[in-house]
């Protein structure tokens, strides 16, 4: 099992390991405010018969569930700035993939109970950094990534930037990465879901990205409702609103640098649901999954190490929507390159 260490690094304010009872953190909000982060807050946060915890790298608080022995797998959620989203996600997923793995699902930069830095940088760079200071808090020398949408990029990016520490990644589901269509099915339901505002209109799009109907449940709506609910994270979300963006062509750069680098031949696992709106043409009748094919052969083009599935009735998040049949495709993606690597 992995050793946490507390280490000095350059860009790390502080770092370590706490108990959350009693814990003042300082959030950056323009000007340093300070957040408790109680007991109270991380079992209300908490579902699926996990308990959250906290850390604080670089000198902001971390939120993460961590489960399980033997090689490191990180979770990585998904989500657009100012737009709720947590390692909750993949709740349902951490227990089954605990039986073979040390598995951790963090709340990214920004989201969730995790902080934002002093300077209001949530690009991907900043969380590139962030991600390889967690991983550097964990006492952790080579991961597997998994990263949903925007956690897939981020995936990808921490791939490109520190290949040496990545063992495999697994992209799911198409991101904002994707321009293969004028207007997806999911701009015209977000727009009907943004009518409705508020909390109520998160729920209405995180639905409406769904494909079994069930893939949500009171716990986890619950649970998202008392984050969102917290000062501390209204700032952020608020905050995020104004931070600098990524620039104008940086998608397209970034899908060319996959693309003619291969993401250095790291084995990648790359899959997506049948009925994903974010890759479903506005027009269409049924989708065609433009996206998802596009996507394969950007990524595929020259790194042989790629496999891609496609799951039958699913969603945006098919690894919540059948999460016991993602989680045996995983297991089994990785577990094949590993007896690769000791033969």
């Amino acid at each position: 099992m992995p050793k946490k260490h507390v280490v000095g690094r350059k860009r790390a304010r502080s770092l370590g390991l706490f108990t959350a009872a009693g814990l003042l953190l300082s959030l950056a909000v323009g000007q340093s405010a300070t957040a408790q982060i109680s007991d109270s807050d991380l079992r209300a946060s908490s579902i699926d018969g996990q308990t959250a915890k906290v850390t604080v790298v670089s000198g902001m608080p971390v939120r993460y569930y961590e489960a399980g022995e033997g090689e490191p797998l990180i979770l990585l959620h998904g989500g657009r700035r100012s737009v709720f989203n947590s390692a909750n996600m993949w709740a349902r997923n951490i227990s089954g993939l605990a039986e073979r793995f040390h598995v951790y699902a963090v709340d990214r930069l920004g989201y969730g109970l995790s902080g934002m830095r002093e300077d209001g940088d949530f690009r991907y760079a900043a969380e590139v950094e962030f991600l390889d200071d967690f991983v550097v808090a964990m006492g952790l020398e080579r991961v597997n990534l998994a990263g949903n949408s925007s956690g897939g990029a981020l995936a990808l990016e921490y791939g490109m930037a520190h290949p040496e520490k990545v063992i495999t990644l697994t992209v799911v589901a198409v991101g904002p990465q994707t321009e293969f269509f004028e207007k997806p099915k999911g701009d015209v339901m977000r727009e009907a879901c943004g009518a409705v505002g508020g909390q109520m209109g998160w729920g209405c799009w995180m639905s409406a990205m769904t494909h079994p109907e069930d893939s949500f449940d009171r716990a986890f709506w619950e649970a998202s409702q008392h984050m969102m609910s917290l000062p501390s994270r209204q700032a952020i979300a608020a905050a995020q609103l104004t931070a600098p963006a990524e620039e104008p062509d940086f998608w397209v750069n970034r899908r060319a640098e996959w693309r003619r680098g291969g993401v250095h031949g790291l084995p990648i696992l790359w899959a997506c649901g049948s009925h994903d709106v974010l890759d479903w043409a506005a027009e269409e009748e049924s989708a065609s999954l433009k996206g998802c094919i596009a996507f394969s052969h950007t990524l595929g083009a020259n790194n042989p190490n790629l496999k891609t599935i496609i799951y039958n009735q699913a969603g945006h998040f098919p690894y919540r929507e059948y999460p016991d049949l993602f989680n045996n495709d995983l297991i089994s993606f990785i577990d094949y390159w590993g007896n690769r690597r000791e033969r």
